[in-house]
């Protein structure tokens, strides 16, 4: 075959991944934008309108209106374009009813269950509304009163004055572990969906810690249960532990043959991967040793 030829099939051979490598990347980066859309920057601004879409007649706010009776759309607004800020909006007047943050365009509020209905707006101290979180628990039932929002989880919420606090969970991405206790201790339940009402789960108030739950990884949740009359079953996952009445002691914990990172929670978790309820002890160091669990 020519050397020509073969010199002339290598550069254009080149040439096509020089241009195909940015097209990727491109195509990477336009899927974690669908992912995480781009919020609107600067003032506080928002634009209602009367019909979805962002049509018919329309109304911009820049600051509160406690009552949209005096600016005469009342019960109109069924889309909203956020130019800038993060906003509250109500059903009733003066914030009350059915609320809820918006920090982001929406084309239709019905999606909201707030079509046709917005009477009064708020602009709020917040720089993200809930719904750009992985995950957002609130202070009050129904997605109600103050908020936190996070995209990875917290093995205590002391730190951000939350702790037994949240009485409702929005859930918009990826399933999670939410614990009455610190380090994913006490009793747990899995959130594969927003609930209005921790109430129902018996954990209203009493949330301390929670972490994301991978099923393919971690298998289908079962919820730990130990009898204090009986040992605990066997251990599995190829964990050697020696078992008591009440507990079982496993002296250097490995997974996979390699040994585990000694992190915030990262005991709790092996004991519940065992099929146990939580890590009563363990010593320190960089990689988990001599956990007790029960």
């Amino acid at each position: 075959m020519p050397r020509d030829f073969l010199a002339q099939t290598f550069l254009v051979a080149a040439f096509i991944l020089m241009a195909a490598a940015p097209g990727a990347q491109a195509q990477k980066g336009d899927e974690e934008s669908r992912r995480r859309p781009q919020l609107p920057s600067g003032p506080p601004s928002i634009v209602l309108y009367s019909d979805t879409g962002l049509r018919g007649t329309s109304v911009e706010l820049t600051a509160d209106a406690p009552n949209f009776n005096i600016i005469q759309f009342n019960d109109k607004a069924r889309s909203v374009e956020v130019k800038g800020g993060v906003w509250l909006l109500c059903s009733d007047g003066n914030l009350k009813g059915r609320c809820e943050y918006v920090d982001r365009t929406v084309t239709n509020l019905g999606e909201l269950d707030l079509s046709g209905k917005v009477s009064s707006a708020q602009v709020t101290a917040y720089d993200k509304g809930p719904r750009s979180y992985d995950i957002a628990f609130f202070a009050n039932g129904d997605f109600g009163g103050p908020f936190l929002g996070f995209d990875e989880g917290e093995a205590s919420l002391d730190q951000f004055r939350f702790n037994d606090t949240a009485s409702s969970v929005l859930v918009n991405r990826g399933d999670w572990l939410v614990c009455q206790n610190t380090d994913y201790r006490g009793t747990c339940e899995l959130l594969e969906g927003s609930i209005s009402d921790l109430g129902v789960l018996g954990l209203n108030d009493t949330v301390s810690s929670f972490r994301r739950y991978d099923v393919r990884r971690e298998g289908p949740w079962r919820r730990p249960v130990v009898d204090p009359i009986y040992p605990p079953p066997p251990v599995s996952g190829g964990a050697e532990g020696i078992e008591g009445e009440q507990t079982v002691f496993f002296p250097a914990p490995a997974y996979r043959g390699a040994r585990i990172s000694n992190r915030d929670g990262a005991a709790t978790r092996f004991c519940q991967d065992q099929g146990l309820s939580e890590a009563v002890y363990k010593g320190s160091g960089p990689v988990l040793s001599d956990v007790l669990c029960r």
